[in-house]
């Protein structure tokens, strides 16, 4: 009884998201080091940044009840089926919440902090609110998406530099190629819930072809990196081939299976992208 309890509050914090963000904001602080680390300063910040996405997922899954309960991929979620009351998950929140920042204020810096708090409102009830009402939910989601990887990088510098005008740019475009292609694929569920998805209001034909933009534009921006923020030759080499096989691999397939089997393909490439991208951003300088 104790265990599948916790297992409940474990996955209502999103475990996957939680995962990937952390592990953003590791690779962000890596990039910034060169591997030269503070290990009190790191260890703050993956357990701060670990909390406060599990905090935000949280409140997430909460203010997403009514919407979660009319998909078919949500409904059996730990708050639609009463596994955890609203009560408990509220509380649960709030103490994510205050330790998270607690540990992000005494092992980073102010300016980190600052990026939690606003990427953390913003995800919650910007987001919250946009992918209610409007089709550019995703890009607005994209920006809060895009904070781990920058609090990772000013957790050491201490600044907001040409660099992170790169990484944000790159986590947006791949984030925008990457949720789209959720969205094609889980469009009869996004239509269900009355949510206006790219697809939804503006048709799958569209969005595949944004979708295709955001992959040359996550290209553009590894170039810029490389180019304009110091994250070298070796680094521009992997992520153009990296980028080179997503957008090969996509128009190869595009015209050749459905588009929701396309989608599901872009999908598990672009899980593969992002994998390879924060690994060689941690790894270029060393």
């Amino acid at each position: 009884m104790i265990t599948s309890k916790l297992k409940s509050y474990y996955r209502l914090t999103k475990p996957g998201i939680v995962y990937a963000n952390t592990f953003s904001a590791l690779a962000g602080y890596l990039y910034a080091t060169s591997w030269h680390i503070h290990l009190s300063k790191l260890i703050g910040l993956v357990f701060g940044t670990a909390l406060l996405i599990a905090s935000a997922c949280v409140y997430n899954n909460y203010l997403d009840i009514p919407i979660d309960k009319v998909m078919s991929r949500t409904a059996k979620r730990e708050l639609p089926t009463s596994k955890i009351s609203v009560k408990s998950a509220k509380i649960y929140l709030y103490v994510l919440l205050i330790i998270s920042l607690i540990l992000l204020s005494i092992y980073t810096n102010f300016l980190t902090v600052v990026i939690g708090i606003l990427s953390y409102l913003s995800y919650v009830f910007i987001y919250g609110y946009f992918k209610r009402y409007s089709k550019w939910g995703t890009l607005v989601g994209s920006f809060p998406g895009a904070a781990s990887l920058i609090a990772g990088y000013v957790a050491y510098k201490n600044q907001l530099d040409l660099a992170v005008f790169f990484l944000l740019l790159i986590m947006i475009a791949w984030q925008m190629a990457h949720f789209y292609a959720i969205a094609i694929y889980r469009y009869d569920d996004y239509r269900k819930a009355n949510l206006p998805v790219w697809p939804v209001t503006e048709g799958v034909a569209n969005t595949i072809k944004w979708i295709f933009f955001y992959m040359v534009l996550f290209m553009f921006a590894n170039i810029g990196l490389s180019l304009f923020a110091n994250a070298g030759f070796t680094y521009l080499f992997v992520m153009l081939v990296i980028s080179y096989l997503w957008i090969y691999l996509s128009v190869k397939k595009v015209s050749k299976v459905s588009d929701e089997i396309w989608a599901k393909q872009v999908f598990k490439h672009s899980l593969m992208v992002n994998i390879g991208f924060l690994i060689t951003l941690a790894l270029v300088r060393v």
